[in-house]
């Protein structure tokens, strides 16, 4: 099923042609290229993202692709670009496609990462023999077990990630789900770390991150092992009222 599709994909790109369709004063008859062979390189776009990743073969030769060469008086640049889409389109025959977890499985998962959090941090302090591990004590400590635990189920789990300008700077997030745009920003609450101060801490990144290109969700993971947040409801729902174009979770363990 996943071949044929390739091979009608590649079938459909080798019948767009070269050819002078437009006119202006200034540079008289150029190509540019029809609404129809716009909407398949849309398609091999999508088709690539959703199958194989950014970080695939696949993806690496479609990134070579210069859209603007397609237009102009030069039918060998033409050709040019339109075969590096069909040289990524050939590269899907020879790999196998990333495995797909649907949005019902990847919310489970997370959920159940958070759900058994506060277990595993109890794990970890009986090792054999009083061997030395990992103690959470802060967040970056939250943040390193974390980052284990969801390399178990997601392939491209991104670390401190730069966030795109805003408010005239520059901030990293906690980690980014490359393939799933999911961000996720960690907290450890602390002494000092008050509700209405986490509140307008979680509020500042949801502005931030709702201008990231990648991110589609945004779930905020508040450790709170000693109990310090008096009204978790409370927090939750001040964050929900701020929601705007994309989606925010808040998720208050254990």
């Amino acid at each position: 099923m996943m071949q044929n599709k390739i091979n009608d994909l590649i079938e459909e790109g080798n019948k767009y042609q070269f050819q002078n369709n437009c006119y202006s004063e200034e540079y008289g008859t150029y190509s540019r290229p029809s609404d129809e062979m716009q909407s398949w390189i849309a398609c091999v776009e999508d088709f690539i993202i959703d199958n194989f990743g950014t970080n695939s073969a696949p993806y690496r030769l479609y990134k070579e692709f210069d859209k603007k060469c397609l237009y102009g008086n030069y039918q060998n640049e033409f050709d040019k670009q339109k075969s590096k889409l069909i040289a990524a389109l050939k590269a899907c025959l020879r790999i196998q496609p990333k495995t797909k977890i649907d949005n019902i499985k990847i919310d489970f998962i997370l959920m159940a990462i958070f759900n058994r959090f506060h277990i595993v941090v109890k794990q970890l302090r009986n090792r054999h023999n009083s061997r030395p591990t990992i103690d959470v004590d802060d967040e970056y400590d939250v943040q390193d077990l974390l980052h284990g635990l969801l390399r178990l189920f997601f392939n491209d789990v991104r670390a401190e990630e730069w966030c795109p300008s805003y408010a005239g700077g520059s901030s990293r997030m906690d980690f980014l789900l490359k393939d799933e745009k999911i961000i996720l920003e960690v907290k450890k609450t602390r002494k000092g770390l008050d509700d209405k101060e986490l509140g307008k801490q979680l509020i500042e990144d949801k502005a931030k991150y709702q201008v990231h290109p990648d991110c589609k969700k945004l779930i905020c993971f508040i450790y709170d092992p000693e109990g310090r947040i008096i009204n978790p409801q409370g927090l939750i729902n001040d964050l929900k009222s701020q929601n705007g174009a994309f989606e925010v979770t808040i998720i208050i363990k254990p």
